[in-house]
Formats: structure tokens, sequence, C-alpha cells
């Protein structure tokens, strides 16, 4: 019993690494989230940097978020979804149990089949939804490579959450705190 306590404290010691220490050449270069087979909807149009209007109707990103401020840093996100997004998206629906309550919560895919919420997040446009999620995990590890390495307008040479949140951060999807 001693033994086996021992190796999980072990085990446990060696899982505690800050986002400082994340090593990407310990990751696969092909590590990708693929949705082949999700379902595809016709994209009408991009409405803001985490939103898109559907054959189905208004869907958000569920694994990611973009912040509001700094505002070029919106656009820019806006403008490589639109990007991503093309004609037609690839869809998985987000958990039913989460804590946003709205059932228009997607995972987003491209028409080919790759995350857009990875991609969104590795190249610095967007940040990792922390709460829940299927791809949780994955999500914030990009989310941490990108800080680390200052990738895009959020982390290159400006560390958005180095001092706070800014007035008008709101996570997409959650009530706005004032209400």
């Amino acid at each position: 019993m001693l033994l086996l306590s021992a190796l999980v404290i072990a085990t446990a010691s060696a899982c505690e690494i800050s986002a400082g220490e994340i090593d990407p050449t310990l990751v696969p270069l092909d590590a990708e989230l693929l949705c082949n087979d999700c379902e595809l909807v016709h994209v009408n149009s991009v409405i803001d940097s985490n939103t898109v209007e559907t054959s189905i109707g208004e869907i958000e990103m569920y694994g990611a978020y973009v912040v509001d401020q700094p505002a070029d840093c919106a656009e820019e996100a806006e403008v490589r979804l639109r990007e991503l997004s093309g004609s037609a998206l690839r869809i998985k629906q987000g958990p039913i149990d989460s804590v946003r309550s709205q059932p228009n919560h997607y995972y987003l895919f491209t028409e080919e089949g790759e995350s857009i919420e990875e991609r969104l997040i590795s190249e610095g446009l967007a940040l990792a939804w922390t709460h829940d999620g299927e791809y949780l995990g994955w999500l914030i590890f990009l989310d941490a490579v990108a800080r680390r390495d200052e990738r895009g307008c959020l982390w290159h040479d400006y560390q958005a959450f180095q001092h706070g949140e800014p007035n008008e951060f709101r996570i997409p999807g959650l009530p706005d705190r004032a209400s």
C-alpha cells in the first residue's frame, strides 16, 4: 500500500506542469481534432467572431471564444472564422449539461473536417473554453502553447490577461456580469 501511495504522489507531481514548461515537441505534428462525418450545414454568413448564421440558424463556437477587446484582434478572428467557414461547416453539438444554457453551441469544423476552434486557439485568435467539453484538455493545452509562444494578436507583444481581465470582457453564451 505504501508503494502504491508513493507511485500516486510521484505521478501527480510529474503531471503538475505550468504553461511555461510545456514542450510542444511532445505533441505529434499531425495531432488534430477531426470530424469528417459530422453534420454538414450551409453557412449563410459570419455574424461576429463567435457566431455563424447557418442553414439551421445561428450557432456559436463551443470549444473556444473570442473576447471583444482588443477590437482589432476580434476583427482578425472574425476574418479568420469567415475564411475557415467558407460556404459550409461541419458541426458537433457541445455538451447538453454545460454551464452554457443555450442549445446553439457547437464544435465547428471546416467542410474537410478540421477543427476551427483548434485553429483559432493555436493561431492566438481565440481563447479555450475552460469549463467543460469533450476536447477540454487538448484545447487548454493549445491555448497555453499559443500564450507561451506569443502567437497571434492575443499574445504577440500583448499579454491580454497579465494584469486582469479587460473591463469589456464577457464570455459568449453566459449572462453579462452586470445583469
